[in-house]
């Protein structure tokens, strides 16, 4: 889905005022522009300059969040994927990227603070997964709640449609990058 095109009759409701059409399209998207990048050939880097924007406004909601609830963001994030359900230690390492000593690190802490328990799967005792306690589900839910109010304060100014037009873009743009199933099972967080 892409955006519509803006026409002379629009721009008059832009913060900026009319634009004359001999004039050259206004930067409208609060973007700063890329250096060595001008004209409107250039609307691709516009729009993965927005996609950058909105990426770090999300990283720092979450990690605000994160610092609202006394977590570290990584914290925060092992939490979100265990509230949805248990995880073995190697399915962890690689969900997040790390090594098996740095997952164990992070697992120790989580657990010295009773948010996380190693135990062991039932029917394979050779496998340890690790799950949130009582205490990391309920931070897991007041971290989550805390982000979606977050995020929901972004998208404030606008208006129903754009709100739907947002999803359904982000839905086309995960679907196309193949990652929609990656969050899709972590829709707790």
């Amino acid at each position: 889905m892409s955006a519509p095109s803006l026409t002379a009759s629009d721009s008059a409701d832009l913060p900026d005022g009319p634009a004359s059409v001999d004039e050259a399209p206004r930067d409208t998207t609060g973007v700063p522009p890329c250096p060595g990048v001008t004209g409107p050939a250039d609307e691709s880097a516009a729009d993965a300059m927005a996609l950058i924007q909105l990426g770090g406004l999300i990283r720092d909601t979450f990690t605000r969040a994160a610092e609202q609830h006394d977590l570290t963001p990584v914290q925060a994030r092992m939490l979100c994927v265990l509230a949805k359900r248990p995880h073995g230690m190697a399915e962890l390492a690689r969900l997040f990227g790390v090594g098996k000593a740095s997952l164990t690190g992070l697992v120790d802490r989580a657990a010295a603070r009773d948010l996380v328990e190693r135990s062991l799967v039932p029917g394979d005792r050779r496998v340890i997964q690790v799950v949130l306690t009582d205490t990391g589900r309920h931070s897991a839910l007041a971290f989550h709640q805390t982000v979606v109010d977050g995020l929901n304060q972004l998208l404030a100014p606008l208006a129903p449609q754009a709100r739907a037009d947002l999803r359904a873009s982000a839905t086309a743009v995960a679907d196309a990058a193949g990652a929609s199933g990656i969050w899709a099972a972590h829709q707790s967080c």
